[in-house]
């Protein structure tokens, strides 16, 4: 602004040239570090001439009323470039700052009413993300960084001052998404577990910092702070120091303690660095988590519960799974995995659900059937009707172990990747489903849709028991910007999470990768390569469908995402009904769909599988298949 007004400050490239002389205020900035900035690694022989413009443009906006071949008072230039006057210009960034370090200064004075205030004063100056016209050039990444600290610290004590005064609710609320978003601060850990403490949610409170001590050695190799395993000690005692009490007028203690100093941290970070939590960032799946939760409630009532979650390859089963496990329950979770990469032997997930139970029953005995499972002792040298009721006591035996064990307790039991159980798994889920409706035992299993047909027994079973179904379906576009935004670290335009959305059909496990992609290329969604993982699963996936649908998919792909079946089929060389039976399959294994309004269409659910298709063939071939598909497009069509 300008005495007041706003001043439009042209060009992009113009307001690039403002935001990196911002970035350095009072400091100047060499010509080749603007020429990098504004054009990357590859400046036009007219990039010279341009800036020189860009400045002169600058120049009379910042300076409408300066007198033609008058000095400038603003933009200066010297021997070294050019240079903000930070005398003569009030920068947001200071302000913030200053804001900052005064509610910092009101906290350790202990008047949380006043840090609060200051804490919002700066917050409220922030407007997306520091510098974002520039905020990828190596020149401005380490100030990006700096204030991204800063603006994470004051967000943690405007909660710790929201705490003190009592406001334990919204404090709730702010720090639950602050953590979801940065989920290794352990301030912000220990303020959200002292404000659910206080807002009468101790478990949620100690599942908040167990979380946080499991994820700190998973990724880091190291123990939370002294301060949070203090906390944990004093929710699990109820002391009576964690009880809110108005503020008194001497300095206060009521929430954790800051260091006296504000900090000021500078990271030389590169551009844009990929956090190492990518998989750990979660958004949307709200209705799939508000559900869960309601079926492991009525299941600790004494209503016993099945329940399914479904979808294809990489759709976040076992992700949602986890993400209720850790925060929407407070029943202990013994969880079991069908693993498809080695073999197993039988009841190898029932082998880490009882051993789990173990360790959250250390007092109830353990019958001799459930050991055998425990000790790897699963077969009977029996065989026939003897085998048959040896395996038969030995269910009855683990079902009453684990439905008797959930009178004391609530359990849940996980079993993830049920489609690659072993069949005695499979027969010993079967059997437990028939009892769950006397016990409090939730049993919650995850398996791919595309897979179902292994294990059609047992759905029969479960459906019997009167299962819950969660099929779980693509982010939307909403979810889809989030989670690039979170794993960005800026704001990605609508356009381009619409863009991501299409190519991925919102699948979690192809977007991260896609977006992944998209960092360290610079791309959009529409225009980044795909990625090696996403093309690795797509091609296991084709592998096991047979020679004529490949063929089919193949040629599928040179027509586009969306394609007719007796086009494809005539351009294929394959008889119409060997075609319909090999579609058939396809829809079944869930890469591509049928067109409701278009008798005879079917599109690909994933547009990264067809690209994938697409760049297995060679030129030439393209150009024939291409030649041939257009030639089929015009004959009469077969009746499919």
């Amino acid at each position: 602004m300008v005495a007041g007004r706003p001043v439009d400050l042209g060009a992009p490239k113009q307001r690039k040239l403002v935001a990196l002389l911002v970035s350095r205020v009072g400091q100047p900035v060499p010509v080749d570090v603007m020429l990098e900035a504004l054009w990357a690694d590859s400046p036009p022989p007219s990039a010279m001439t341009s800036l020189q413009s860009y400045v002169a443009n600058l120049r009379r906006a910042l300076e409408p009323d300066r007198a033609p071949r008058t000095p400038t008072r603003v933009l200066h230039t010297n021997d070294r470039g050019y240079l903000l006057d930070g005398h003569v210009v009030d920068v947001d960034v200071h302000l913030f700052e200053r804001r900052a370090k005064a509610g910092w200064q009101a906290w350790n004075r202990g008047d949380p009413h006043e840090a609060l205030s200051e804490f919002e004063a700066a917050l409220a100056l922030w407007r997306g993300e520091a510098y974002t016209e520039v905020s990828h050039s190596v020149h401005v990444a380490a100030e990006v960084a700096r204030l991204g600290e800063l603006r994470l610290s004051a967000v943690e004590g405007r909660c710790a001052a929201l705490l003190a005064v009592g406001a334990h609710g919204v404090a709730v609320a702010e720090l639950e998404a602050f953590m979801q978003a940065h989920p290794l601060r352990e301030y912000g850990c220990e303020l959200l577990s002292l404000a659910l403490y206080r807002a009468g949610r101790q478990a949620d409170a100690l599942a908040v910092l167990r979380t946080n001590q499991r994820r700190l050695g998973d990724e880091l190799g190291i123990d939370p702070r002294p301060a949070l395993q203090h906390l944990e000690r004093e929710i699990l005692s109820h002391a009576p120091a964690l009880d809110w009490r108005p503020p008194p007028t001497a300095p206060a203690t009521a929430a954790p303690r800051r260091p006296a100093v504000a900090p000021q941290v500078h990271l030389p970070a590169p551009p844009r660095p990929v956090p190492e939590t990518d998989e750990e960032i979660f958004v949307g799946r709200e209705r799939a988590l508000r559900h869960l939760a309601a079926v492991s409630a009525e299941a600790a009532r004494g209503r016993g519960q099945v329940l399914t979650v479904s979808g294809e390859q990489g759709i976040g089963k076992t992700t949602l799974l986890r993400r209720f496990a850790e925060l929407g329950t407070t029943a202990p979770v013994l969880w079991g995995a069908c693993p498809g990469h080695v073999p197993t032997p039988p009841l190898w997930p029932w082998q880490q659900v009882l051993g789990t139970a173990g360790t959250h029953l250390p007092r109830r005995p353990v019958p001799g059937p459930v050991a055998e499972v425990l000790n790897g002792a699963t077969r009977h040298p029996l065989d026939g009707a003897d085998a048959d009721a040896a395996t038969l006591r030995q269910f009855e035996a683990i079902v009453h172990y684990l439905t008797r064990a959930s009178h004391a307790r609530p359990l849940v039991i996980v079993l993830d990747h049920l489609h690659q159980a072993d069949p005695a798994s499979l027969r010993l889920l079967a059997h437990l489903a028939e009892s769950v409706r006397t016990s409090r035992l939730l049993v919650a299993v995850a398996y791919r849709s595309d897979e179902a047909a292994t294990m059609a027994g047992t759905s029969a079973a479960l459906a019997r028991a009167e299962m819950t179904q969660v099929e779980l379906s693509g982010l939307t576009a909403f979810e889809t910007r989030a989670l690039a935004n979170a794993m960005l670290h800026r704001e990605v335009s609508g356009a381009n999470a619409e863009e991501l959305r299409q190519r991925t059909g919102g699948n979690p496990f192809y977007l991260r990768e896609l977006i992944k992609v998209i960092d360290s290329e610079e791309g959009r969604g529409r225009t980044a390569s795909v990625p090696a993982p996403v093309r690795e699963v797509v091609l296991g996936r084709i592998a096991q469908l047979g020679a004529t649908a490949v063929e089919l998919l193949s040629v599928a792909s040179v027509a586009g995402r969306g394609f007719a079946v007796d086009v494809v089929a005539e351009a294929s060389s394959i008889e119409i009904e060997e075609a319909l039976r090999a579609v058939d399959s396809i829809v079944a294994a869930g890469l591509i769909h049928e067109d409701p309004q278009r008798l005879g269409w079917y599109s690909f659910t994933h547009a990264l599988t067809a690209e994938v298709l697409y760049q297995r063939i060679g030129r030439l071939r393209r150009a024939h298949v291409l030649r041939r598909i257009r030639a089929a497009a015009v004959q009469p069509r077969k009746s499919t």
